[in-house]
């Protein structure tokens, strides 16, 4: 079932991509004839059969070749539409060459303007239709992959909530098969798991499979049951399942770890940068560009709110506070001074009406203004404009192991802790949304926690 759901998934994509593109280049030539925008067309010709072939060829290629038709049902949305923009860029341009080959010389900017917007349109929105659709499906019991975990402890259970929730992964968590000893503090007043039924225990995992029909298995034993994990595998190894297993150190991964293979030998780096090759390359190239031009835009500005500070309160108008970066690094973050002098040091958690701040203070911090020489640490590497919490060093030597996973990525000047409460959040909240950004990082991401900043700046929330 899991193997068929795979090829309806791709199967449907590909077929609806080439049949909305095909629509799309359709609607844009009587667009561009009808809809009275640009010079008049002399030529009354529409686009003929040779160039929707090219279109149903070029399309799919240039698709797959971005990844658009991964079968993973564990992508979000914005990884299939950061896949399909290049792929539609990169098909359009090549598609402009078929206009001249079959003497299309009247091919108007205009109609490829209206041609590559409706066809994203369409493409992303046939992406969305397709995900609402695989929700309907598991939330009415027709998941197409039935899966079952094995164990029941930290890891199995955060991967079971994981999947609970995302039904339009198509993966329904069907049970688990976990031993009276990891139920111990698991198990509610029903017998039931987080919600979710024990099908009995671990050594039961191939009579469950055949019993429960499962075609997902994964395997989730504690790192002191090595022997059991390799028994389960084995012992599913003749059924026709697909089985999977969370490392043995899954409490020490740092989020988004990344597997190597050393000459046949599967290495786990648990000390990887987060982000990394290409998205690493754009995030910075993003963050420098403009970071670089919001502080030559701003200087100006900074150097007023400098001066009013100075006239506001004796002491310096820009502090450099100490927080911990990426993989523990600590560094000196840089704002305006919205306290008085000495307040800054003092190792207490913000609150509402701080008698600290001063009067100009509260209009900054109403604002997020006291944040804007962030830029220069921006500039220089050590923060992004878009990541984790920066984060104070006695707050971070509090953290258990699991909360350290955040210091995998550059901390930001804003986030997804920031667009999702700021500090209206308990800190336990704010480190599991930085996990979240981590483990869910796209450049689309970036840009979308950009631009969800904007209101919830204007509307000062959180803000204190």
């Amino acid at each position: 079932m899991a193997a068929n759901l795979a090829r309806w998934w791709g199967t449907c994509l590909l077929s609806g991509d080439i049949v909305l593109t095909c629509l799309a280049l359709f609607i844009a030539d009587w667009a561009r004839r009808e809809v009275p925008i640009g010079d008049p067309v002399e030529i009354d010709r529409f686009i003929r059969l040779p160039i929707y072939l090219a279109a149903s060829l070029l399309w799919p290629v240039a698709l797959r070749a971005f990844g658009a038709y991964d079968t993973r049902r564990t992508r979000s949305l914005a990884d299939e539409v950061g896949a399909v923009v290049p792929g539609v860029a990169v098909a359009a341009l090549a598609l402009v060459g078929f206009f001249y080959v079959f003497e299309y010389k009247f091919i108007s900017r205009l109609l490829l303007v209206y041609f590559v917007v409706l066809d994203l349109v369409l493409l992303v929105n046939l992406r969305l239709g397709a995900r609402l659709a695989m929700t309907w499906l598991a939330t009415g019991g027709r998941a197409g992959s039935r899966v079952l975990i094995v164990g029941a402890g930290i890891a199995g259970r955060e991967v079971a909530s994981l999947l609970v929730a995302r039904p339009w992964a198509g993966l329904a968590v069907i049970g688990f098969a976990a031993d009276t000893a990891d139920m111990a503090d698991a198990a509610g007043e029903d017998g039931l798991i987080d919600g979710i039924p024990r099908l009995g225990a671990s050594a039961d995992a191939a009579s469950i499979v055949e019993g429960f029909q499962i075609d997902e298995v994964i395997i989730a034993l504690p790192p002191d049951r090595h022997q059991d994990t390799v028994q389960v595998a084995l012992a599913l190894l003749p059924l026709p399942v697909r089985v999977r297993i969370v490392p043995e150190r899954f409490s020490m991964i740092a989020a988004r770890a990344r597997v190597e293979n050393l000459w046949g030998v599967p290495l786990i780096g648990i000390r990887d940068p987060a982000i990394a090759g290409t998205d690493r390359l754009i995030k910075r190239t993003f963050d420098l560009v403009i970071g670089g031009v919001g502080l030559a835009v701003l200087g100006p500005a900074i150097a007023l709110v400098a001066l009013a500070i100075k006239l506001d309160d004796p002491g310096p108008a820009v502090v450099g506070l100490p927080r911990v970066g990426e993989n523990g690094r600590h560094f000196r973050m840089w704002k305006f001074r919205t306290m008085r002098v000495g307040s800054e040091a003092q190792q207490v958690m913000k609150a509402r009406d701080d008698p600290r701040v001063t009067r100009l203070g509260r209009v900054l911090r109403r604002w997020s203004l006291d944040e804007v020489p962030n830029l220069f640490n921006v500039v220089v590497g050590e923060m992004s404009l878009v990541g984790p919490r920066p984060e104070q060093p006695w707050i971070v030597e509090l953290y258990e192991p699991w909360q350290r996973k955040r210091l995998a990525a550059p901390p930001g000047m804003t986030g997804w802790w920031q667009v999702n409460g700021r500090s209206d959040r308990p800190l336990h909240e704010n480190v599991e949304y930085d996990l979240y950004y981590i483990q869910n990082y796209s450049p689309w991401l970036d840009v979308a926690i950009l631009l969800r900043t904007i209101p919830v700046v204007l509307r000062g929330r959180g803000a204190f």
